[in-house]
């Protein structure tokens, strides 16, 4: 049962209710230190790059003139990159052997790169 103490004004409502224990729910690990010891070889980049457009459905002819190449922008850690690919990752994880596991990777033509930024 609460005790209710009310004054004339919002602001000075006081609720006097017994103290529950808090209760941790998300409880955070810090890293083990193998993962604070690798050396983390990747570059931050933003990649904007040129990619095709697809409609199905039926168009004039001035509609279908109309289309352009899509130019969506990608970030992530660059892996590597030469002459044929770009390849980056999004996301990745510290083994406790000191490997590093990859996820959200992606795999561009190298044509269809239009500009590279070094993310800080």
């Amino acid at each position: 049962m609460k005790n209710i103490i009310c004054h004339i004004g919002f602001a000075d409502v006081k609720e006097v209710m017994p103290k529950k224990k808090s209760r941790r729910i998300n409880s955070y690990n810090k890293p083990k230190l193998v993962k604070q010891a690798v050396k983390f070889p990747y570059k931050r980049v933003r990649i904007d790059w040129i990619d095709i457009i697809t409609e199905g459905g039926w168009g004039t002819v001035k509609e279908f003139a109309d289309m352009k190449l899509a130019t969506p922008v990608s970030e992530g850690w660059l892996f590597s990159k030469d002459k044929d690919t770009v390849r980056i990752f999004a996301g990745y994880d510290v083994d406790d052997d000191g490997s590093i596991t990859f996820s959200e990777r992606s795999v561009f033509p190298t044509s269809c790169v239009k500009k590279i930024t070094k993310i800080h």
